[in-house]
């Protein structure tokens, strides 16, 4: 075991701190979607939406990441990665937290596309700035 563990520490040793910085950042990034998984299960169970209504709010998800994604790589090559990185994380996190006042088929599929929108606009600005 303590060979194993000697291998691993090794072989992540020679990045630099801003990877390691960055490795952070995205995994800060990333486990803010992990609530995807339970958004049909609150949708279905507390505001009794219908599954096809789930699946349109899903489907709002995926267009929203699509297009955030294309935007975020737009917004990198003109205002550069760091202004996108920050922005995409501290308006994700706002439009998550408003997330929850909205109780409308509507509202969700708007503000689940818009949360998404935002929040993958990050990861084209992440590659630029891994290789930067």
């Amino acid at each position: 075991m303590k060979k194993i563990i000697t291998k691993y520490v090794n072989t992540f040793s020679g990045l630099s701190k801003e990877v390691w910085w960055l490795s952070l950042i995205t995994f800060i990034n990333r486990s803010g979607t992990m609530v995807i998984p339970f958004l049909s299960l609150y949708l279905t169970e507390d505001l009794n939406f219908s599954l096809s209504d789930v699946g349109w709010i899903m489907s709002s998800f995926g267009i929203g990441s699509l297009v955030g994604t294309f935007i975020g790589g737009k917004l990198t090559d003109i205002i550069g990665y760091y202004k996108v990185m920050l922005f995409s994380l501290i308006l994700t996190g706002m439009f998550f937290v408003s997330l929850q006042y909205v109780n409308t088929f509507e509202g969700f599929c708007i503000g689940i596309f818009t949360v998404m929108l935002v929040a993958d606009a990050f990861r084209p600005a992440m590659f630029v700035a891994l290789s930067a």
